[in-house]
């Protein structure tokens, strides 16, 4: 039962196609889990390209972000898009499994800026790096084996699938001994 005034753990993210989830946990997912790394995967049906983590939101401001959400991405088009690379943030010790997108970044970029900007203006923090569009695959727990996960990162050749992003989520985020469960709260057409 939900209490009212709850806080909502809130982010807004691209959504992508069913077909591409599956295939990039086909094609690289299950290649790297043979690797000797403790390391959280991603399910499938929760890779998303994120634009911007909220964090914990008092479910009273949902419709006011929604609202800013829906008036920034007014005259933004659907993105075309294409998996690039497979790669980690962290060189030395990474922290961070992502499979990196390219194709039309640049509106992509202005899309993050843009959002960014107008829920700094109602107080969530902006962004100090400069948006690094990628899809998190998987989280490292812990470093040692890192260097078998290098390795087969760098075998890995990944077909430059195509895809079209046609629409923006403002996603809730439920943590759970299972994973993260993910529920779409509002939706934006580009």
């Amino acid at each position: 039962m939900r209490v009212d005034g709850e806080n909502i753990r809130t982010f807004i993210c691209f959504e992508i196609p069913k077909k591409i989830q599956r295939t990039i946990y086909r094609e690289v997912t299950l290649v790297l889990k043979k690797c000797r790394v403790r390391c959280s995967w991603v399910k499938p049906e929760n890779i998303h390209l994120t634009l911007k983590f909220l964090g914990d939101v008092p479910e009273k401001r949902i419709g006011g972000i929604s609202e800013k959400i829906r008036w920034t991405l007014e005259g933004f088009a659907p993105v075309e898009l294409r998996l690039d690379s497979v790669g980690t943030f962290g060189k030395k010790s990474p922290r961070v499994v992502w499979i990196g997108v390219a194709g039309e970044t640049d509106p992509l970029v202005v899309m993050a800026k843009a959002v960014d900007n107008v829920l700094a203006r109602i107080g969530f923090p902006a962004e100090k790096r400069v948006f690094s569009p990628h899809l998190t695959i998987g989280r490292i727990r812990d470093p040692r084996g890192a260097d078998d996960l290098l390795r087969s990162i760098e075998g890995i050749e990944l077909d430059p699938v195509e895809f079209t992003v046609h629409r923006i989520i403002l996603m809730k985020s439920e943590l759970s001994p299972r994973g993260s469960i993910y529920s779409p709260l509002e939706l934006f057409e580009l």
